[in-house]
């Protein structure tokens, strides 16, 4: 591995990329796999959609690369790896023309800043941090305050503090996860001077894993703030670090320098314009570090039925029967994981047992459990062979029998944590889950 990071002596000078929507920088590229031949071009990535790389010239040394490749660059400021690139145009020159010649567009999947993986070096770090939308309205915390305009010697005077909240620690079973808290200011005097605080999650390991490891860990607190939050909460910001990746301060000193990741992710920023007004239930609510430490290694488990369930959630990209399909499926597969029942146990079984492990205000707010699971069951096997004859005019059932499946798996993987009981009952007294009771047990009187 190889990094080109700025001297310490111009530290913090340089346009940040950091947590930024859009990355627009220029210099040198070239293949991972032909460090001799350095094109210039400028890179751009815009989060809704693919990066691109404009190159004035073509790579290739023996001809036009094919398949997607990794490319590497430098800019003034910045060293670049940039994963599953393919080029997508050229001209000025033959398809087979040696590298120099033209000018190319390359299509970029990842860009991460500070680095140089070389070409056939695993992407790995030891510690990911993330910030995700709404991330404190689900632990509760504010740093920032304000006593609200008041009249002062006939002048209107208003206060505002912003104070730094510290870091938490919780010790897990992978390592530590560090519960951040950032605090700053944006000077435009004499027209704006804004006070800005993030909340941010550092998952710490032991030792360099795979990219997709600290993944699963990430998609993990994701899938509980979001089923906290009661939406879907994106990734704001994303960086890594690696243990050779440092930074020389001189005096036999240095320290780890940041990598930012641009990627694209299948839940975008932006969705909602304001922050939740009313949240299921909060770090708090689960029990805090404990609550948290349990998570992680009931979701280590269970990451199959909550990458179905959580797919459910999402505002776009599924027809209501396969929201349907696929919120049964996870809690037929929760089922299995969670139970010693035999492999042939019916679904309507499964369901109903599932129904009493979410308690007594869930099967209440179904009004019939039997005809819930029937109705289900029903469902999954005519659309499994093809032969479902619901009129269309039951895609809003779907859809609420579907949310009834979601607050079902919610439910149970809260009971299997010792510390999530005011979880549970704060989720029983939400507006969604209300919403949901009166939607589906209307459904379920007329079945």
């Amino acid at each position: 591995m190889g990094s080109r990071l700025r001297d310490a002596s111009r530290r913090g000078s340089g346009p940040s990329i950091a947590g930024v929507e859009r990355l627009d920088d220029v210099g040198t590229f070239w293949l991972a796999t032909e460090p001799e031949n350095e094109v210039h071009g400028a890179l751009t990535f815009d989060p809704d959609s693919r990066g691109r790389l404009r190159l004035d010239g073509v790579l290739g040394l023996t001809g036009r690369p094919a398949g997607y490749v990794r490319l590497l660059g430098k800019s003034q400021e910045h060293a670049y790896t940039l994963e599953r690139c393919f080029e997508t145009n050229r001209k000025g020159a033959a398809v087979l023309a040696p590298a120099g010649l033209g000018v190319s567009t390359w299509s970029v999947g990842e860009v991460y800043t500070n680095v140089h993986f070389s070409a056939d070096e695993e992407i790995a770090f030891d510690r990911m941090m993330i910030e995700l939308e709404d991330l404190a309205s689900w632990l509760g915390r504010n740093g920032i305050t304000s006593d609200g305009a008041q009249h002062v010697d006939g002048v209107w005077v208003a206060t505002i503090e912003g104070k730094w909240l510290g870091r938490e620690t919780v010790k897990t079973d992978f390592g530590d996860l560090d519960i951040t808290h950032n605090l700053g200011q944006r000077s435009h005097v004499p027209r704006e001077l804004t006070l800005w605080q993030s909340f941010g999650m550092l998952i710490k390991l032991s030792s360099v894993v795979p990219k997709a490891e600290l993944l699963e860990i990430a998609s993990d607190i994701q899938d509980l703030v979001s089923m906290g939050i009661d939406r879907p909460s994106a990734y704001t910001k994303v960086q890594f670090s690696h243990p050779d990746v440092v930074q020389d301060l001189g005096d036999s000193k240095s320290e780890r320098v940041s990598i930012d990741h641009f990627g694209r992710w299948i839940v975008t920023e932006g969705a909602y314009d304001l922050p939740p007004t009313d949240i299921a239930f909060s770090y708090v609510d689960i029990g805090g570090g404990p609550g948290l430490r349990s998570w992680f290694s009931l979701a280590a488990d269970h990451r199959s039925t909550l990458a179905r369930i959580m797919a459910v959630r999402r505002p776009t990209g599924m027809y209501s029967e396969d929201r349907l399909l696929n919120a049964v499926a996870a809690a037929e597969g929760l089922h299995r994981d969670l139970t010693d029942l035999p492999g042939r146990t019916p679904l309507k079984a499964r369901l109903i047992h599932l129904a009493q492990l979410a308690g007594p205000r869930f099967e209440a707010g179904l009004a019939s459990v039997d005809k819930w699971s029937e109705f289900l069951t029903e469902e999954r096997h005519e659309h499994a062979h093809n032969r479902s004859q619901r009129p269309s005019s039951n895609v809003d059932h779907y859809r609420h029998m579907a949310d009834s499946v979601y607050w079902l798996i919610v439910l149970c993987l809260l009971s299997q944590i010792p510390t999530a009981r005011p979880a549970i009952e704060r989720v029983e007294g939400s507006s969604g889950f209300e919403i949901m009771t009166a939607s589906v047990s209307e459904i379920v009187a007329r079945l």
